[in-house]
């Protein structure tokens, strides 16, 4: 039985990294990906508080958004969010997040096959953000982590992500953000080892993230760049940029740089498109996105399913 459990342990972590909630860490939806995940900056189009709480405030009117992300290892990302910008120069959003591995190998002590598994963990997170004054917005996001590993093996952690977004020109923004606050799973294996058992922590890694956009409507185009400072393999520099050839038609391209253990710098591009067509009070919008995973068979296909009203 302990086989299985360090079997699950194994095949989760092929998500991206080792530190816990390696789910949530690689993107929320086609057009953010696309982008190298540099978005936390961009308050142009429909935003999305999963990489900074201060854009929910400049939200133009309600939007929700589907995503399915499919990718190697037999993993699957799940998306589904909400977000209502205010009147009041203010916006919330909710969302759910969810990350599965499947066709787990099961093995006893002897290392014979047992059962083929699986994993889910789950994110809820509720944003907040207000415009204090106009173009600078401040936003708090409650984040809720659910992970089950095993049969009578489950954990839960709280968390939070605070964000700032101030718009120094109508085309320039810079923002700044802390994530996953105080977040940490405890784990209690005496459910199935017994007295054998024990009791521990893993604490979430706190990742700040520095970025800006720019936005040139003459041109069609919005320019993006991140850096993230954090632990090592989780740092590093992120950049996006997007052109709309026509007016229902958006090209997006995107790179990620991070520095990995004992392989130096390692440079992830990813590439989209979306496409909106107005209908009645609905504006459709699909995306979507191909991001290449540098020790994967093949790499990320996601497609998002935005209305806008």
């Amino acid at each position: 039985m302990r086989a299985i459990v360090v079997s699950l342990l194994l095949s989760t972590t092929a998500f991206a990294q080792s530190y816990p909630g390696s789910f949530s860490r690689i993107g929320l939806n086609a057009k953010g990906m696309a982008l190298g995940n540099s978005v936390s900056a961009m308050p142009v189009g429909n935003v999305y508080t999963y990489y900074n709480p201060a854009l929910a405030s400049f939200q133009p009117g309600g939007n929700v958004s589907g995503s399915i992300a499919l990718m190697s290892l037999d993993r699957q990302l799940n998306v589904i969010t909400y977000t209502q910008g205010l009147k009041s120069g203010a916006g919330f959003s909710i969302g759910l997040i969810n990350g599965s591995v499947s066709n787990i190998d099961g093995r006893n002590s002897d290392g014979l096959h047992t059962s083929d598994l699986s994993t889910n963990e789950y994110l809820t997170y509720f944003s907040f953000a207000n415009q204090f004054v106009p173009g600078l917005s401040l936003g708090l996001s409650l984040k809720v982590y659910y992970y089950n590993l095993y049969s009578g093996i489950s954990s839960t952690a709280i968390g939070f992500d605070f964000g700032g977004l101030y718009k120094v020109t109508p085309f320039l923004s810079v923002g700044v953000t802390a994530t996953d606050i105080d977040a940490q799973y405890r784990w209690n294996s005496a459910s199935l080892y017994g007295q054998d058992g024990s009791s521990f922590a893993t604490r979430f890694p706190n990742i700040f993230k520095f970025g800006a956009s720019y936005d040139l409507p003459a041109l069609s185009t919005c320019v993006s760049a991140e850096y993230d400072a954090g632990p090592s393999s989780l740092g590093g520099f992120r950049g996006g940029i997007e052109y709309a050839p026509l007016q229902i038609l958006v090209i997006r391209a995107g790179i990620a740089a991070s520095n990995q253990l004992n392989l130096g710098t390692v440079v992830t591009p990813s590439f989209g498109f979306g496409a909106k067509v107005g209908f009645l009070d609905f504006t459709p919008e699909i995306n979507y996105a191909y991001v290449l995973e540098p020790f994967t068979p093949y790499g990320i296909q996601t497609i998002s399913l935005d209305f806008g009203f």
